[in-house]
Formats: C-alpha cells, structure tokens, sequence
C-alpha cells in the first residue's frame, strides 16, 4: 500500500530529582512471603523488613494493591515517613528479598522549541539528503501492523477520542464499560481505555499540564500518533504502524506532577495487561538509587516479551540518562531533516538508534479546550491552525514513539521474536552514519522487515553459503550468508563486469551461522545504480560464495 499522507510529530519527557512528597521511597518487593498481603494496606511479615521499616519510620502503602488472579513476579510499595531517604533506601535495598528501592521523585517534560528556520514539513520518508532511508510506504507494502500487537504510551495521557487515535486505541475487551465493576480482576475498574496512574482512575485521557506556563499536555498524545495514527483514512497524519494499538497509560496528575510511583504502575499494567512494546519518552540521571529501580521495571517488561523503547534525553552531551541507559532498552537518539544529529540529542556510545525528532506533526489532544495564553503558544511555537488538532515539535521524544512504531510491525510480522532479537534486529539492518557525535545506527524499518523475510533460510550449512531476499528488488534486499564457523568475512556487490559496485562489509567478524546485511541499492558514492543483474559475494578464508541479484527500478 502506497499512499501520500501528511507527517508525524515527537517531544521528550525528561526526569527531574525533586521529591513527589517529603520522605518517600519506592520499594520493589522480589519474595512475595515479605509481606502479608491485603488490599488495603501491605504488612511485613519478615523481621528484617518490619525491623528496617520501624527503625526509618516508614508506614507503606500499595503502588498496585493486590487483585485477584493477577500474578505479579514483583510487589511494589509506597513508603511514606523516612527523615533520611537516601539512608533508608540503601537500608533497604540490603534487605533479602527486596529487588531495588529507590528515592520516589517526580518527573518532568523537557520541550525543544522548534527552530523558527525549519518551516518545511517533512514526511515519513527520512531526511531529504536520502529520502529512501526512512521509507515507511515501502515498510506498510511488508507489513501494515497487527491489532494484537500493543504499544503501550507511558506519557501525558493519550486522546482516545481523537479522529485519527479513536480506530487505533487499545480496548480492554475484558471489561465491560461504565458499570463499576473490575470485570477482568486486573486491580481496575473501568479500565477500558487504559489506565490514568497519576490521578489512579479509568480516564487516560489528557489534562492540563503545566509547565513553565504553557499547558504541554499534548506530549503524550503526540507520541501516541506518531507510534500508530489511523492511516489512510483520509484524516489528519499516518503513524508508523497504524495497524497497532496504542494503549494510553497517563503519569502525570492534576498537580502537574509526574512521579516514579505513577510509572511504576504503569509498567505493571502494560505488563499484565499485554502490551508488546513500551514506549518511554521521559528518562533522568541515576539520583536516589532511580537507575537501578528503573532496570529493575525494564527487567520485568522484558521477561514478559515487551520490548523497551526509550527517549535517549535532549541534553546535547552524553551524560547517561534512564531508562533509556538501562540494559536491554532500545534507547533512540533524534536526527534532523538534513540527516544530521538533532542539536538537542543526547548521545554516546550507549544510544542504540536514532530516527527523525526535528520539526514533526502529529495529533494533539481534542478532549478540552486550551486556555488563551496556551493557545497562541501553540500557533506562534508549534504551527497549529488554531482548529485542527496537530502541530509540530521537536525531541527524542518524538523519534522515541517512531521507532517504538517500528518495533510493533517488526513484531507483527513476526511474534515470536523476543525483545533481545528486536533490539538486536534494529541494529543489524540500522545503516552506519557518520554524525558528530555517537547516535547508535539509523533504524531503517524497510530493512528490518526485509531480514525477517529470510528468517526462512535453511539450517547451517556445512559450507559457505549465500542468498538474497526479495529477489528481484527495488530498491533493497537483504543479502544473507552462512559461516560455518566465526569469523571475518568480506561482502561485496558486483556488476557482471566484475567490477565492485558497493562494500557492504569488509573483513568484519560475524558469528558461526546466519548474518544479514542490507543493500539499498546505491553505489559506493550513495548514487542509485540502475536495473540491471548484479552479484552478490561474499569471501572468507575458506572461499567465496555468490548469488546473482536482480534490480528492477
């Protein structure tokens, strides 16, 4: 399916140190048998707990009470009262039993403004120095996405009722709408359209949000189209994978707050609720013990087969931020529409990816009307009509939401795939740019699905072998060789003359088994070659392997 439709749009939460509440911790509890469960309040039933709790003055409560039939490998706690919190959380966090704990602070949205010189719109089809490289019209002729497949928007909220986020937005089909009752015993009522952890009720959509002045309540609903838009439908803007569903998990409250204690509850209801990818557009420092409370949550998701996608930070300096920093998260870096490294973006070697997060349109919340003052900021920064609900913004926040919608065709075409082999996959057919500063590989979606279109290939062959998919192309193919053991191995793209067209790799070590990697059909200089027959070889110590390729532009 091939369509012209109108661009996305992204921005970043960033994570703050302020305290949400004097004195508070949050305590993640690994051996249920610590505690005494009941639904109104937790008790510890181990000594070394209670006597660490008494000797800080902590009373606890539930973060998620206990419902049932929910089986949880965590329990997660509220503790109000330390005089010293720091102090008590290391305490804790030497308690047996307890898998991390963590100084509850709250978190923040950090906004890029736009840069008043980038006026041109730009589309789902990469920066204009190479518009084929990020070419989702190609990615929706593989794979448009599957309803199954959930990307849960831990954010501001998520406008359900938006034209272009109503068709896509996830239903808790378990439950069964306005009758208070918990119909599916997830711990919430009413929980239709995902879950508001910030104000802990049934309505994630989102509400005023204040910050600095200006109500950037829009964040959450931004992203959320970005990641999956209805698509061409003839409405608004396309989303990366529109066939997903987006399930809407709102962090912040009406004190404008957004605290770890909301985040946490919203990774166990993307959890236990059967999301598939998480998209995480906030991040901060490791402050209080927050880096290792956080992989602790990510450790979870992944364990239950969601992928982790997280905002890398708009700092412009390489400062390790989290959880996009935590082991096992695809952590996304932002370019700009001339194919370099976004101004703002944070980076190093730690950035896993990156995708387009300058100058991007996408959905705005329709749910309540913006104040004066509001409204015209949006008009003079952003680029709204004053109407309809879309406009611009900037920020790994944005790219973060795209590649978590990248993330949900890869695991549409193929659900067996474990969040390892997503992150991994991204990687292996990301293309190789050089910015100014490390930003991971450019994530290129077209490729990615394309490598799962050989997953086919047979088992390990007792000699070099080499294939290519699809065959013929236009304009890519995934070349595809087997080693029978690990070792360097060069590939190449030849013309039938035998003269080199391309390098793809040369000399690298690839593992014992299958390898991948990707020709966009380009030359060295990154010029179209034309139609035609080519070679693909690939040549190791033990000899060469070639399969003829077929370009038909």
């Amino acid at each position: 399916m091939r369509s012209r439709i109108a661009p996305l749009i992204v921005v970043l939460l960033a994570l703050g140190a302020s305290p949400a509440a004097a004195g508070q911790i949050l305590l993640a509890i690994q051996d249920p048998t610590l505690l005494e469960t009941r639904a109104d309040r937790p008790l510890a039933a181990d000594p070394a707990l209670a006597g660490t709790l008494a000797r800080h003055g902590l009373a606890a409560r539930w973060v998620t009470p206990p419902a049932p039939g929910l089986d949880l490998t965590r329990r997660y706690l509220l503790l109000d009262g330390a005089a010293d919190p720091r102090a008590a959380a290391a305490a804790l966090r030497a308690v047996p039993g307890v898998a991390a704990a963590a100084v509850a602070g709250t978190r923040e949205l950090f906004l890029v403004p736009n840069d008043p010189y980038f006026t041109t719109q730009w589309h789902l089809r990469g920066p204009a120095v190479e518009p084929a490289s990020f070419d989702f019209p190609a990615a929706w002729d593989l794979e448009w996405g599957a309803a199954d497949v959930v990307i849960a928007i831990i954010d501001t909220g998520v406008d359900w009722s938006h034209p272009d986020l109503a068709a896509t937005a996830w239903t808790n089909a378990g439950e069964t709408p306005g009758n208070g009752v918990d119909d599916d015993l997830n711990g919430r009522i009413d929980d239709v359209h995902g879950w508001d952890c910030g104000n802990n009720d049934a309505d994630a959509r989102p509400e005023t949000y204040l910050e600095m002045g200006l109500d950037v309540g829009f964040h959450g609903s931004h992203c959320a189209g970005i990641a999956a838009a209805a698509t061409n439908n003839a409405v608004g803007v396309a989303g990366a994978a529109p066939g997903c569903r987006v399930m809407p998990l709102k962090v912040n409250n009406a004190a404008s707050q957004i605290t770890d204690a909301a985040i946490t509850a919203a990774f166990v209801y993307a959890i236990t609720n059967g999301a598939r990818v998480i998209s995480m557009s906030f991040g901060g420092p490791d402050e209080g013990g927050a880096a290792a409370f956080y992989q602790d949550l990510v450790d979870q998701a992944l364990a239950a087969g969601i992928a982790c996608v997280a905002a890398a930070g708009n700092n412009n300096d390489p400062s390790l931020m989290y959880p996009a920093a935590c082991a096992g998260v695809i952590s996304v870096g932002a370019t700009n529409q001339a194919g370099a490294r976004a101004s703002f973006s944070s980076y190093g070697a730690w950035v896993t990816v990156n995708a387009p997060g300058e100058h991007i349109w996408s959905t705005i919340q329709n749910n309540y009307e913006f104040d004066f003052l509001t409204g015209l900021l949006y008009q003079l920064t952003y680029g709204w009509d004053g109407v309809n609900p879309y406009m611009y913004c900037d920020g790994t926040s944005m790219a973060c939401p795209l590649v978590a919608g990248v993330c949900g065709l890869v695991a549409s075409r193929d659900p067996t795939l474990t969040p390892a082999e997503v992150r991994q996959l991204l990687i292996d057919t990301g293309e190789q740019v050089a910015y100014d500063q490390p930003l991971g590989v450019r994530v290129d979606p077209v490729a990615a699905l394309l490598a799962l279109e050989t997953t086919a290939a047979p088992d390990l062959p007792a000699a070099l072998a080499i294939a290519a998919a699809p065959n013929p192309f236009n304009p890519r193919t995934v070349v595809r060789f087997s080693l029978a053991e690990a070792g360097p191995a060069t590939v190449e793209i030849l013309d039938l003359r035998g003269l080199r067209v391309r390098t793809l790799a040369a000399g690298e070590v690839f593992p014992r088994g299958w390898s991948s990697v990707v020709w966009n059909g380009a030359d060295e200089a990154g010029r179209p070659t034309p139609s035609g027959v080519y070679v693909g070889r690939v040549a190791t110590a033990d000899g060469t392997a070639t399969v003829k390729l077929l370009l038909a532009r």
